[in-house]
């Protein structure tokens, strides 16, 4: 496989306030695809706080300070609602959740590399960086991949780590679209990608999220029980803005269910 050197770009811009989002994405409006990325955190909620949106087109990479005093996201609305502009994402799904909860809709058309990769026999949920190690031949600096991305200002070491990742997704992207056509394989990704576009995939129902406790029993009161905790949990969670274990913790449902009278 031919290895490539780092993609030239120029040097990443930092995007703090609506005026200069509007005129981003206006631009890139223009464009067949835009590679995308968050940086968020979530230790502490149960919604993802939005920190960083990443950008690349093909002349320009941006960084978007999320967090700005009265930065207004329309304008990147508008541009994951251009059919005519394709969002490229590596893993989505965490992403994918974050905009669904902003923006009440997901950006469309999507593109997801690792789904793609997979298809393309990389195996399955291939990380990031061994996929542009494999096509590309280059490597992902990971330095401030864990750092507070709820600190401001960023640092220049941050913002260079998030143009990167957004940066290198656009090789990883076209290198990925050249191999699945020359395998015959391209029909096989976008029937993978009709689900990834579906708001269902990142909003499961409440009282089905009691099977991942995986209770030892039969004892169908029991589980009644404990589907109907399971639910309240995830909704109250949700409602308050909390990690669902913060709230109560999975070994604590199923000691609930377990002991609750039968009078209950």
């Amino acid at each position: 496989m031919s290895r490539s050197p780092r993609p030239r770009f120029p040097d990443p811009v930092l995007i703090t306030d609506s005026r200069a989002l509007a005129e981003l994405c206006e631009r890139l409006a223009g464009e067949r695809f835009v590679t995308v990325d968050t940086e968020f955190m979530r230790e502490r909620t149960y919604w993802p706080e939005l920190c960083v949106v990443q950008l690349a087109g093909e002349r320009e990479v941006a960084v978007i300070d999320a967090l700005a005093a009265g930065l207004d996201l329309a304008p990147l609305a508008a541009l994951f609602d251009n059919p005519a502009v394709t969002k490229v994402f590596h893993a989505a799904r965490q992403d994918l959740e974050i905009f669904l909860h902003i923006f009440g809709r997901l950006p469309n058309p999507l593109f997801d590399t690792q789904v793609a990769a997979m298809v393309a026999g990389f195996g399955d949920q291939v990380g990031y960086d061994g996929l542009v190690g494999s096509l590309t031949g280059g490597q992902i600096d990971k330095a401030n991949r864990f750092s507070d991305w709820s600190a401001r200002p960023l640092t220049a070491a941050q913002i260079a780590y998030a143009a990167a990742d957004v940066t290198w997704l656009r090789e990883v992207y076209t290198r990925l679209l050249a191999r699945l056509a020359a395998d015959g394989r391209a029909d096989w990704v976008a029937q993978d990608m009709a689900a990834l576009a579906q708001p269902t995939t990142y909003r499961p129902d409440p009282f089905t999220l009691w099977e991942k406790l995986r209770p030892r029993t039969g004892n169908r009161r029991m589980l009644a029980v404990l589907r109907a905790l399971a639910a309240w949990r995830e909704l109250e969670a949700q409602k308050i803005d909390i990690p669902r274990q913060r709230l109560l913790k999975d070994e604590a449902l199923l000691e609930i269910a377990a002991t609750l009278p039968s009078d209950a």
